[in-house]
């Protein structure tokens, strides 16, 4: 695809998004634009030191002249379950990295020093080849072979000055892998981080199993890892608390109607714990999310979202209610912020009725084997 086309597509795709706005009035406009600034902010954790110091790292090997020793660490891995809020780290730490910017080179040509790819599932390595090849914008043989992909990809990667390849949902590419694939794979990112002339670096995000294909000895002493683990539930309470606040009050502009003021409701026994009220709301919101950090960032931007479509300047806690109920499917007996065994629920299969558990335990029931949790697949 040449960059014409790319610009042809980019102008085609603005003037559908911009027909839309201009058929939603502008009070709709203005919500929508208000919501869309809401999700543009950024909270970081302490973990976006390590995360910020091993991209610089990344940058920082590329100024090792190409003829020198190498520096085997090329690979900088995200690891981290699902919502834990790895991508958006990535994307944002990487937008704040002027060596990773676009620019226009000497010869007047356009140049995105990283590209960003997601390996589908299920993914063999033929098939991440051409995913990489289509992110450079090139459109493989339809029978193309996984060497000769591979090979092109190789050789593109220089021609287009690419230094950085950030490879989302890495886990797919090894998940259902055998071990021939598994290998290629591993070979395939070694090879990238040390070609001669051009060698680039990888930036993979992606849950289990990724931390163990990443153990393997071809890549262990060529990789940094940085976990994004769960939030601790009983450690963080204070610090979801400042995330609400945060969201809420500084990003939204907004009045949060829910008890949060350390000082006001600080049980006087113990100085470090918020009142029940508080504590519990917090715990339940935790609980709600899995844990993961980046959840609970989107489900309080969805609470504030709802109280904006609301016409309100103020959050309550019907409004993660309500959203909860939006996200889970649950039955109003079951949603986290009301039920009072709250920490007996489980927010994965929320959606679940009687018949699909049904369904679901005589299917397993039918090849021999028996349900021990609704949703999990037995060993």
């Amino acid at each position: 695809m040449t960059e014409y086309d790319k610009n042809h597509d980019t102008r085609r795709s603005q003037a559908a998004i911009d027909r839309v706005r201009g058929l939603i009035g502008d009070n709709r406009l203005a919500i929508a634009d208000r919501i869309a600034e809401l999700y543009n902010h950024y909270i970081p954790l302490d973990r976006d030191l390590l995360l910020r110091d091993a991209l610089m790292a990344l940058v920082a090997s590329v100024t090792t002249p190409i003829t020198g020793k190498p520096d085997k660490r090329r690979i900088v891995a995200v690891c981290g379950r699902s919502g834990a809020g790895k991508t958006t780290a990535i994307m944002k730490h990487i937008g704040n990295l002027k060596a990773m910017s676009s620019y226009v080179d000497e010869d007047g040509v356009m140049i995105h020093p990283v590209i960003f790819m997601e390996a589908e599932s299920p993914c063999t390595p033929r098939l991440l080849a051409i995913k990489g090849l289509e992110a450079l914008g090139h459109t493989p043989q339809d029978r193309i072979r996984e060497n000769e992909a591979w090979l092109l990809f190789r050789r593109l990667l220089k021609v287009h000055k690419v230094m950085w390849v950030v490879i989302d949902e890495a886990q797919n590419a090894i998940e259902t892998a055998n071990v021939r694939q598994a290998t290629v794979i591993g070979d395939a990112f070694k090879s990238l981080t040390q070609m001669p002339q051009w060698p680039v670096r990888l930036i993979l995000a992606g849950v289990p199993p990724l931390a163990s294909f990443l153990a393997r000895k071809q890549l262990y002493n060529r990789r940094t890892v940085v976990p994004f683990d769960s939030v601790d539930a009983d450690g963080v309470v204070n610090v979801i608390a400042s995330v609400v606040r945060t969201i809420v009050i500084e990003h939204a502009g907004m009045e949060l109607r829910i008890p949060l003021d350390d000082a006001a409701y600080r049980n006087d026994d113990e100085d470090d714990t918020l009142t029940t009220q508080a504590y519990q709301f917090l715990k339940r919101l935790m609980h709600a999310c899995d844990n993961e950090f980046g959840s609970v960032v989107q489900l309080v931007r969805a609470a504030v979202e709802l109280a904006i479509l609301a016409d309100r300047e103020y959050v309550t806690v019907d409004d993660f209610v309500k959203t909860y109920a939006s996200f889970s499917g649950c039955k109003p007996s079951k949603n986290v912020f009301e039920a009072a065994n709250w920490e007996d629920l489980d927010p994965s299969i929320a959606l679940l009725r009687d018949e699909d558990k049904a369904w679901e335990e005589a299917r397993l029931q039918s090849k021999g084997k028996r349900a021990t949790k609704y949703g999990v697949r037995p060993q």
